[in-house]
Formats: C-alpha cells, structure tokens, sequence
C-alpha cells in the first residue's frame, strides 16, 4: 500500500470523526448527549485504519526505508482515529485508568475525552508534559518501588506515540524477548525454556546464568535510549521533554531513567535493552550456538551449553550495560545447573537426574496463589453464614 492510498483511507477516518466533533459542538444546541456521541464513534473502523498505517511502517522499517516510515508515523500521529483510540485507552481501558496525576484528575466525562482528542490533534506536535506524582508500591522483599504517574492527558499523549513507535521497533526487535510486547506473554518464555531444556537436548548437563538488573526503569541513560527511538523529529522532542519532566516536589527534572507508570515506559525499556537477549551468540562450536539467551523486559537467564564460557558472558553483559548506563545486581545474578534449578516469572524450572524437564509455580507464586483461594473461600464462607435479607 503506497502512501497516496494511505493518505486518502485515513482522510475518510478525518472526515467521520470531525462529524462526529462538530455534532459535540451542536450539542448544547440540539439536546444531543456527549455519551451518546462518544459511544456512536466508529471504534472498528478506527482500529482497522490505524492497524492499516501500523502495518505500513512495519515495512517500511523492514525495508529499512527511514523517510517513509517518519511520513507515515506523522500520519498516523496527525490521525484523528488513532487519537481517539490512545484516549479511549488511557480513560477505559487500561488497569491504572483511575491514577490521579499532578492535576488529581482521576476520571474524564465523556465530552473531556473529545476536548482532549482536539488537543491531541492541535498540540501533539509541540506537547508540554507535566512533572509526574509520586507514587511507592511495595516489592515482596519489604522495600518499596517508586512510581511516576502522569496525568490523563500525559498518558493519553504517550499513548499516541507509542501507537506510531512501536511498529517500527517490532519490525527490528529481538525474537527472544517477551515482555510487554504485542502477542507475547510470559507462557511463549516458557515454551522456549522447555524446547532448550527439554529431555533430548541434553539438558541435565546444562548450565544457567540469571541475571537482573539493577534499577533498570531508573538508570537508562537518556542519550543512548532516544537514540534508538524511531519517531518523527517533534515527537521525538516532546518524548525527550516527557523523560525529562521529573517528579513534583523531590527534583526538577530528570537526568536519566524512564519513570515506571507511563504507558510508553515499557517501550523505551525494550528499546534500550535491545538485543540483550543476543549476547553469548557469537560463542559457536561446529556452527552451533552454544547459549540462548531468553529476555522478558529486564529480567533475562542464559541457557549456556557447557563448552560454553560463561565468564566470557558475563564479560559481554556488563560492556553491554554500561553503555546504556546501567549495571548487574550482583545478589540476583548467579550461574547455577539446570538440575539444581532456577526461578524465571513467577515459575520454578528444573531438570531431573534423568535429564526430565519439569515446571511449577515458584514458591513465592505458590505462597500468593495459595493465600488467593484462602481468601475466596473465607469470602463464600462469610457470604453462606451471613443472613439473608428480606
């Protein structure tokens, strides 16, 4: 599909949108209801219009064609439908829709969202992103990680980006990493564990390097992560103001990091881990790799044959770190046998004496779904001796 037919299916989107706007704007006049007019939207025709646009930048980054890909990402940036949809994201869909920002908004009414999708349009160009809230969650092992959330409006902005971002990193991204990317889940991880570990590879005389990073989300150098980010020249400004609008009231601005809460957060973090997954690929013997790096976000183990030399590895993560400003967290990082065992999303994998791969929930996995179904029956049970009301 050339850009000329690109540019005349996205023009019959423009036009049924801004009918739809222009009735809001009669709204008052004509007794029309903004919940009648936002629910009226063409939501499919939307999602098959900004899809179409995806998929061309995919090929055209696959054809490594940068001019076409920065044209068709203003497009699709410049598209009322693919506006709509990053509000329609940010307000309905996404679990953390009701986290207030700096501004203590935590729900748009129905003719908010459409004033935000006219100012997407009119100021997604130049955005100005507000400094984030603070927000700290606790981490199972008691201490506490710190959150950066937006405002509606910010998350509703980022959306957009990542809308015309992420094609182009899916067409030159790694094929062994998982996290938070568009049709991978943790259970393709595990796939791929048990075809490296399973009985007929000789797995009970493998060994397993994990790794973890330290503070990944808060030490990504700035620099080296827009760098790697595809986009259009005043998006990439406005993202680079984005990372750098700090939290109000402990810092400014920021100097590095991509605050964990923002919707575009996890793709910046593939982006600058990149090719992690890779490293240890260049270790061969008879034109065979000898490790297999498997990556979910910045949690990664190494599947490492043993002809292979893992301190050679471990050599290759830290040069590969340090370039983007981050480091190992040595407590975390271990080289152990598959028969001993090891802990990789929420699962435990190990190898038997008989070289028998096997795979149960971790014990920390095992403790919360074991305290769930705790609670669920303490519920029914409350809910069975409770009297009933006339």
């Amino acid at each position: 599909m050339n850009i000329t037919n690109q540019t005349s299916i996205e023009y019959r989107s423009l036009k049924a949108l801004r009918l739809h706007l222009a009735v809001l704007l009669r709204a008052g006049k004509t007794g029309f209801r903004a919940d009648d007019v936002w629910k009226d939207l063409p939501w499919k025709r939307f999602r098959g219009h900004v899809f179409r646009l995806q998929r061309c930048i995919f090929k055209a980054q696959k054809e490594q064609s940068k001019a076409k890909v920065k044209r068709l990402q203003r497009l699709l940036l410049q598209s009322r439908a693919a506006q709509a949809l990053a509000v329609k994201q940010v307000t309905q869909l996404n679990t953390g829709r009701k986290s207030p920002g700096v501004d203590g908004k935590t729900a748009l009414s129905t003719k908010e969202r459409l004033v935000l999708c006219q100012r997407l349009n009119k100021h997604w160009h130049h955005w100005k992103h507000q400094q984030l809230r603070r927000v700290n969650i606790p981490k199972p092992n008691g201490k506490t990680r710190g959150l950066g959330i937006p405002t509606i409006a910010d998350r509703a902005w980022q959306a957009l980006l990542k809308l015309a971002a992420e094609p182009a990193y899916e067409a030159t991204a790694g094929k062994r990493s998982y996290g938070f990317r568009p049709g991978r889940c943790t259970a393709d991880a595990q796939k791929l564990i048990f075809d490296n570990l399973k009985s007929n590879t000789k797995s009970k005389d493998k060994l397993i390097l994990e790794t973890d990073i330290s503070k990944c989300f808060d030490e990504i150098d700035h620099q080296v992560m827009l760098r790697k980010v595809v986009l259009p020249i005043e998006a990439l400004r406005g993202l680079k103001r984005a990372v750098k609008a700090g939290v109000r009231g402990e810092y400014p601005s920021s100097i590095k990091g991509t605050p964990q809460g923002g919707v575009i957060s996890p793709l910046l973090a593939n982006i600058a881990l990149d090719g992690f997954e890779n490293l240890g690929t260049n270790q061969r013997k008879r034109s065979r790799t000898l490790i297999r790096g498997i990556r979910y976000a910045d949690d990664a183990v190494f599947i490492c044959k043993p002809e292979a030399d893992t301190k050679r590895l471990r050599e290759d993560i830290d040069k590969f770190l340090e370039s983007s400003g981050l480091r190992i967290n040595e407590t975390k990082t271990k080289v152990s046998k598959a028969t001993d065992g090891f802990d990789f999303l929420g699962w435990h994998f190990r190898v038997n004496s008989r070289g028998v791969f096997k795979s149960t929930p971790s014990s920390e996995n095992y403790a919360d779904i074991k305290a769930k179904v705790k609670a669920t029956q303490e519920l029914w049970c409350n809910h069975g001796s409770s009297p009933e009301k006339d």
